[in-house]
């Protein structure tokens, strides 16, 4: 009965010692979780084998290869993000996401790591002549990305998140294409997406200049404050280094 009950504990143990392996890499080493909207080239986007690539993704791989870290990088709607890292099914969001007093009541930023501004996206054959301060009385349909800060500019303009006028898409590509295809008037996002679709869609062209600045930062749990040391420690040494500016230009060029 005794060595019975030896053997029964072993098995316990190694049930236990399995389960507590969820979640790592062979070795124990724990793989982290990093969320992103992969609508959002040169930051996010998928290459032709569907694997996430952009700006921000070697960014965060660097931190973590700075850091001995495990990464998965997992696709999710933006909207979705922030509420995935409040409850644990997220380690980490990085996704072009500006820093601004709501959502750092929400989740911990990092150190900004790319300054941006919001533009103003028409078709090129465009003859109409308005500015933001005409869109409402124009009765122009605008399209934006839910939850960006794009979004909040077209609340702002309309007074509503559910005006008619104010199109809501999951995905900006969507929203770019339905401009292209003349179901919108106008796109409000960041000016570097907004450059990129330019070049592989054709056809828009930027309305004056940009009207906001605006920083991105990555996102922890609000209390995950040992893993936002780090990510800033290693954001710091890539700025010192020259990495940064290496991973800059191969995404935007000089």
């Amino acid at each position: 009965m005794k060595r019975g009950f030896v053997i029964l504990a072993v098995l316990l143990l190694c049930v236990a010692a399995l389960s507590g392996c969820v979640g790592t890499q062979p070795g124990g080493k724990k793989v982290l979780k990093v969320g992103t909207e992969a609508t959002f080239p040169p930051f996010e986007t998928t290459d032709d084998d569907e694997n996430i690539i952009g700006f921000d993704i070697d960014l965060i791989k660097a931190i973590a290869a700075d850091n001995d870290w495990e990464l998965e990088v997992v696709h999710l709607p933006f909207d979705s993000l922030i509420e995935s890292l409040q409850t644990d099914k997220l380690d980490i969001v990085i996704a072009a996401m500006t820093i601004d007093e709501e959502r750092s009541e929400k989740v911990l930023f990092s150190k900004p790591y790319f300054d941006a501004s919001q533009v103003l996206v028409i078709r090129e054959d465009e003859d109409r002549n308005f500015g933001i301060e005409d869109i409402v009385d124009q009765d122009l349909i605008v399209a934006v990305q839910m939850g960006t800060t794009g979004s909040y500019e077209g609340e702002d303009i309309f007074g509503a998140e559910d005006h008619p006028n104010l199109k809501q898409y999951k995905r900006v590509n969507e929203a770019f294409m339905d401009l292209k295809n003349g179901r919108v008037d106008l796109v409000i996002i960041d000016e570097p997406v907004a450059k990129n679709y330019m070049a592989h869609l054709g056809g828009m062209k930027i309305l004056g200049e940009p009207f906001t600045n605006e920083q991105y930062g990555i996102a922890v749990k609000k209390t995950n404050t040992d893993m936002m040391a780090k990510i800033n420690a290693s954001l710091q040494k890539m700025m010192d280094s020259g990495k940064y500016d290496e991973i800059f230009k191969n995404w935007f060029g000089e």
